[in-house]
């Protein structure tokens, strides 16, 4: 009995002496003088004088003349005409135009890049089947997909089908990585 008490008045003392704690000493930190202020500087008229341009080297580059293109070359005279039956339609003689040839090797699937795009985004689900995902290289599954035209799988893919989220879950990507990924799941499901 005489430990409980003990016990009870040393938690008593301890409790009353927190509360008339003195106030704790903090020492200040020396305060840090501010910055010296940046003052206009003059630059002296030598160093002005040497970073004008010279008038003679002015006069030069004006007096030389720009150069010109080069002439276009004449029109060649036209062919004797044929029978309209023989000549090729204007959509027949039409050659593809630079911009043209960038836009097609561009709509080229690269397989490299759609296999990255395909681990990155869809790899998860389509190598396992989660969620009910047709499984990568399963021609079974794919084949009724795939009979309904890239175009129906591109729109999948874009826009999320079922438990398929849009884009494979990554709004990030491109119309082209979701496309290059659907090329190359579909190569690898034929």
């Amino acid at each position: 009995m005489k430990t409980t008490v003990f016990l009870i008045a040393s938690a008593a003392a301890v409790l009353l002496a927190c509360g008339q704690a003195e106030e704790a000493v903090v020492p200040q930190l020396p305060q840090a003088e501010p910055a010296p202020v940046a003052q206009p500087v003059e630059t002296p008229p030598a160093l002005q004088a040497a970073a004008a341009p010279r008038p003679e080297a002015t006069a030069v580059a004006e007096a030389t003349p720009a150069p010109q293109p080069a002439a276009a070359p004449a029109p060649r005279p036209a062919a004797p005409s044929k029978p309209a039956a023989a000549q090729p339609d204007a959509a027949d003689r039409a050659q593809p135009a630079p911009a043209d040839e960038a836009a097609a090797s561009a709509a080229k699937p690269d397989p490299a890049h759609g296999q990255q795009v395909y681990r990155q985004a869809c790899a998860f689900c389509h190598d396992k089947g989660v969620a009910g995902a047709p499984k990568a290289g399963d021609a079974a599954a794919w084949g009724p997909r795939l009979a309904q035209g890239l175009d129906t799988l591109y729109a999948s893919a874009l826009q999320g089908k079922g438990a398929m989220p849009a884009r494979g879950g990554n709004p990030a990507l491109a119309d082209t990585d979701v496309k290059a990924a659907v090329d190359h799941l579909a190569a690898q499901s034929r």
